[in-house]
């Protein structure tokens, strides 16, 4: 189901001056709702940056690093493998070139060291500088600076991850976690350049697209200061004079002004490449160099990289697919997923699209001999670090935030642990199944769908986390074409009417609905600006696709083919009152409502209106409680617990339990819709006679072509064959659409329970 958020004060805002009065509700939804605040938000600026000061301990840390630049000591800077720690790394690194102070930078190998200090290469660094600096990590490592302590090295630690009840012994902590810091949401490569700042003033300014690159991937708010940073580092990412980010940028075809969307899907990708499939002081590297032939080839190399990326992250993203459709997501609450072979460098990339595709908190591990590296990828409103730290005694090592985390554990532990982590998982829900929602910021009509409306949206980027995209919820459209489209069909292009204005959209990872254009759809979408040979033009970029099951009109057709396509089971299904029907729903998961007649699907759905509606086909893995209309056993999942046949059973319950081995299977009574479409479809026994002559004489493509044959209604001739199926004159499908004669016998239509049903109701 969509909801629709809007800001709850929106109706009672008086507009703001020079604001469209949609555009004020919307910044009302982010909690802006003076001229002053808007304008502050809509027009970031430097001025609106904190004072670096008020960092934890960062005064503290610029002094020490001065005092060593004054004392011309060797310092080295340790950091991490993905963009937030290149850059951070690179940031701290040209900081401190400026001062004068030598430095080396230090970047772990992602798959012989994992993330985070490690005591070998602090041992090895001590031998070569006298000032250890951590950048995106060194939070956790109190054993590790303690020995970079008895070494005899000064250590400041910058980070922003969660610090456990004790702090390592350094003699600055750099953090927006600690003290009283108003922003917690800080990257660490935007810790790294509020330290820069303290030391070089207005110089830092320069390193301000490097902290956006970070703050962008690393997938933190941009709320705050962070959307300070990534606007205007932004703009310098436009216009930098980098070569190697220029190289990088051309190759990923990244033009003109850059977005936030152009950083999180184009340059951070290739990026982050470096240190999964080789190691990320090729993108330190890339970021540092002035010589335009290194840059060059850095990018050349990094293009490489990130080809064979997706190439791993493709492999282990349909085994982990493959594990996941074999699970029983109604039992589990949280995915864990793992495999020996996974490279650990593409994990999470795998373990987030798995998350995104099916809404269930997942974790990826790699499984290499007895020990499993891995991360961890939130879904919902899940605490994935929380979840985790229930189940942190069975860790090697583990840590991360609410969206993400990585953990290494032993393999003998992967079964306990995929089981804690679903009662983890289960303990924040309160058991109920967590459920997909797009939620919308507003309705917009297709008519408002215009270049003016997406140039006033712009105004509201850079988007991300905390400041999504704006959402709109547009109803009761009627599609003209749904069309798929990309590699194996798994896009969408679509076009949709409403109020005579026609726009086009695009649904990424939506090919599944290609062809389904009965009844009215609604949907969640975003106003996007589309080019192509020069024309500009206003389209939807769609995020979600519901069909309104009231817009449907009576398919008497549909519903003939549906009821009459089982022979009369001789195992009929339990009976079950209406009134039973609240009860098995409450668990909000596992319950399959069969419906055969639209009247019955609708008193159902005006019922259950929290239920998923479904039309021919119930197929998600999850078994989110559905209603399914005009289905059939071959197409439903079979991970459904209850499966209730709403109009009465005509036979379907034997096919319903070898389609679902784990489902109960129950029937209402009969439902006065199907009486009736008994009674209309009958056929006697002179008719079903003709019928079986004509099948003597002919061969017939379609079931149309053989109602027309035998001067019978579609539904009649339904019933008719499914009779003579039933007294085994003939053998039959009705969809697809075959049939053929089998050796003759004398047999009465009484013996078919289906005859007797519909002649009573006749």
């Amino acid at each position: 189901m969509l909801t629709i958020a809007l800001a709850p004060q929106a109706d009672a805002l008086a507009p703001l001056p020079g604001l469209p009065v949609w555009l004020a509700r919307l910044l009302a939804a982010r909690g802006i709702v003076s001229e002053e605040a808007a304008q502050r938000f809509l027009h970031p600026s430097p001025d609106q940056l904190r004072k670096p000061d008020a960092l934890h301990d960062l005064s503290k840390a610029a002094e020490l690093i001065q005092n060593a630049a004054k004392q011309k000591k060797r310092a080295a800077i340790y950091g991490d493998y993905d963009v937030d720690g290149v850059s951070a790394s690179a940031i701290l690194y040209e900081a401190l070139l400026a001062l004068g102070l030598k430095a080396a930078v230090y970047l772990p190998d992602r798959h012989r060291e994992g993330y985070g200090l490690n005591i070998p290469a602090v041992e090895k660094l001590a031998q070569e500088a006298d000032l250890l600096i951590t950048v995106d990590c060194g939070i956790t490592g109190i054993q590790e600076v303690r020995r970079a302590k008895e070494l005899g090295m000064t250590v400041i630690v910058t980070d922003h991850h969660r610090h456990l009840e004790e702090l390592p012994p350094a003699d600055a902590v750099v953090s927006p976690l600690l003290g009283d810091y108003p922003f917690p949401g800080l990257c660490g490569a935007g810790v790294a350049w509020k330290l820069a700042l303290a030391l070089t003033g207005d110089q830092a300014l320069d390193l301000l697209e490097l902290a956006a690159l970070a703050t962008v991937a690393d997938m933190v708010p941009l709320t705050d200061e962070n959307r300070v940073i990534v606007a205007l580092g932004l703009e310098r990412l436009s216009r930098t004079k980098r070569p190697g980010l220029r190289a990088v940028m051309e190759r990923a075809g990244v033009q003109g002004r850059v977005s936030s969307d152009q950083v999180g899907f184009q340059i951070a990708p290739r990026m982050n490449a470096c240190g999964r499939m080789a190691s990320a002081h090729i993108a330190f590297d890339m970021l540092t160099t002035r010589d335009a032939a290194q840059a060059e080839a850095l990018a050349i190399q990094m293009e490489a990289l990130n080809q064979e990326r997706k190439s791993q992250e493709t492999k282990v993203l349909n085994a982990a697919l493959e594990q996941t459709k074999q699970m029983d997501l109604i039992d589990h609450h949280a995915i864990v997923v793992w495999g020996e072979g996974w490279n650990s460098g593409v994990v999470g990339l795998a373990a987030g699209r798995v998350a995104e595709q099916y809404a269930y908190p997942t974790v990826a591990l790699a499984v290499e001999g007895d020990t499993c590296v891995g991360s961890a990828r939130s879904a919902g409103d899940i605490d994935i670090y929380q979840a985790l730290s229930q189940c942190a005694d069975l860790f090697e090592h583990f840590g991360g935030h609410k969206q993400a985390a990585g953990l290494t554990l032993k393999s003998e532990h992967l079964e306990e642990f995929s089981s804690r982590l679903s009662r983890a998982v289960a303990g924040q829900t309160g058991g109920k199944p967590v459920r997909p929602a797009v939620l919308c910021d507003g309705e917009l009509a297709l008519g408002d769908v215009t270049e003016e409306t997406v140039r006033w949206l712009q105004m509201l980027e850079p988007f991300g986390m905390g400041n999504p995209p704006p959402k709109f919820l547009c109803g009761g459209a009627e599609p003209l074409s749904l069309q798929a489209v990309g590699t194996e069909g798994r896009h969408l292009k679509c076009s949709f009417l409403q109020n005579d204005e026609t726009r086009n959209g695009i649904y990424f990872g939506g090919g599944a609905w290609a062809g389904k254009t009965d009844g009215r759809f609604r949907f969640a979408f975003s106003p996007t600006l589309n080019e192509f040979r020069g024309k500009v033009s206003a389209e939807c970029r769609i995020f979600a696709l519901e069909r309104i099951p009231e817009s449907l009109q009576k398919n008497a057709v549909n519903e003939a083919m549906t009821a009459f396509s089982e022979s009369i089971s001789e195992a009929p299904a339990a009976s079950l009152s209406p009134a039973a029907l609240p009860a098995l729903m409450a668990a909000g998961q596992g319950v399959l409502l069969v419906c055969r007649c639209l009247e019955t699907a609708l008193a159902l759905r005006a019922q259950f209106p929290d239920a998923d509606f479904c039309l021919d086909e119930a197929t998600d893995s999850r078994a989110f409680n559905t209603l399914l209309l005009y289905g059939n056993a071959k197409a439903v999942s079979p991970a459904f617990r209850k499966i209730v046949l709403c109009d009465g059973d005509l036979g379907e319950a034997a096919a319903y339990r070898a389609a679902c081995p784990k489902a109960e299977v129950a029937a209402l009574p009969l439902s006065d819709a199907l009486k009736s479409l008994l009674a209309a479809s009958f056929v006697d026994k002179d008719g079903l006679r003709s019928c079986f002559i004509q099948m003597k004489s002919y061969s017939f493509p379609s079931l149309y072509s053989f109602a027309s044959a035998c001067a019978l209604s579609v539904p009649q001739a339904a019933f008719a064959l499914a009779v003579l199926r039933d007294i085994d004159l003939v053998d039959c499908s009705l969809s697809p659409f075959r049939v053929s004669l089998l050796p003759i016998k004398k047999r009465s239509p009484e013996e078919s329970g289906l005859f007797r049903l519909a002649q009573q109701a006749h």
